[in-house]
């Protein structure tokens, strides 16, 4: 039976040590619970959560990759077994299992969580024309072509957004703070540069989004944070409506992601 890895830092694909995993076969991405991510500046190193997890969720992002015949005992060189990471096998959220090179609690005492859990790249809410796989991998070039769908509690979804040099009542998608309200929407992870150039296109060096961490769940009941755009209040109007192409990206978007039919349908509402 082939070994499975989860690796969460320099061994991902685009990262430096990633050659080490030559010949492996890519799995997806995963989630790993009950362990935190710290940043050791060139590197990151993961360690178990003490419970109960009081700071923020305990969940780190990564990938999973199936090694070839002696590629466990290679990494084991790599990660210094078992002087700087101890290998243990942890369940992923998928339900699977695989081995995963974790630190010691006192090997990052003062040493700052990684944002998100996530090493090199952040998990970013999409909900209106981003949900396109096609407007996304214009904007997003270093996109993986990867989706997690997942839902938001306590914000409201409409068409709110004023849209500079549209018509006048043409407006984008946006989210305001509702009790009991909800959305549906996918989690993709952009590389840094990814992310710089959606902050371009979402205008937030000029005010029309803002960067808004949120708490997210899945359809499988795993809860993490990631990064959306929530527009600014300059920029909010409850009464607009979306232009014949922007609500075509919203609806290809949805459809792709098979985002849940209750959803489908109420932007169908939103959006006619």
């Amino acid at each position: 039976m082939p070994d499975h890895v989860f690796v969460y830092g320099s061994l991902k694909r685009g990262e430096p040590n990633h050659p080490w995993l030559d010949g492996s076969r890519f799995l997806g991405r995963r989630r790993l619970a009950g362990a935190r991510l710290h940043d050791l500046g060139p590197y990151p190193m993961a360690v178990p959560a003490p419970e109960p997890a009081l700071i923020q969720p305990a969940l780190l992002h990564g990938e999973l990759h199936e090694l070839t015949v002696g590629g466990l005992a290679r990494l084991d060189q790599l990660e210094d077994v078992p002087n700087e990471y101890q290998r243990q096998r942890w369940q992923l959220s998928d339900g699977s299992w695989a081995w995963v090179y974790l630190g010691r609690p006192e090997q990052v005492i003062g040493l700052p969580l990684v944002p998100y859990g996530d090493w090199g790249s952040t998990p970013v809410f999409s909900y209106g024309s981003n949900l396109c796989p096609t407007q996304l991998a214009e904007r997003c070039p270093r996109w993986d072509g990867s989706g997690l769908v997942a839902r938001l509690e306590g914000w409201r979804w409409g068409i709110n957004k004023r849209r500079l040099g549209r018509a006048p009542g043409e407006g984008a998608a946006g989210l305001v703070p509702c009790s009991g309200a909800h959305c549906w929407g996918v989690v993709h992870h952009h590389s840094p540069k990814d992310r710089a150039s959606l902050d371009r296109c979402e205008g937030v060096a000029a005010g029309h989004y803002r960067h808004q961490p949120v708490q997210l769940i899945t359809s499988t009941g795993e809860s993490f944070e990631a990064l959306t755009y929530v527009p600014t209040p300059a920029w909010c109007h409850p009464r607009l409506s979306a232009g014949d192409s922007y609500a075509a990206a919203i609806r290809r978007g949805a459809r792709h992601w098979q985002l849940p039919q209750a959803w489908l349908e109420q932007l169908e509402t939103e959006l006619s």
